[in-house]
């Protein structure tokens, strides 16, 4: 796709985003400490998992975004004279 990442993004220090990530990566060091090995090996697929799909998502999101800020900008440079964005 690319050299652009939509999903490679960093938080600022005290941020929401940074505190829900510490308390991620909290819960996802402790609790394969819990688990069965069979059990281990599922959360680890399903992690794998959800990740690739967060990244599809996120790619999926970036594009609808900018063909929308583009439909946006061409408008606006042709006056309001577009049928529809």
């Amino acid at each position: 796709m690319g050299d652009i990442h939509p999903g490679e993004r960093s938080f600022g220090k005290g941020s929401q985003n940074s505190g829900a990530l510490k308390e991620a990566v909290k819960a996802g060091d402790t609790l394969p400490g819990t688990l069965t090995e069979k059990r281990k090996e599922q959360f680890e697929a399903c992690i794998t998992a959800r990740r690739e799909l967060t990244v599809l998502t996120d790619c999926e999101t970036f594009i609808e975004a900018f063909r929308l800020g583009a439909k946006i900008m061409m408008d606006v440079l042709s006056d309001g004279k577009m049928k529809e964005i």
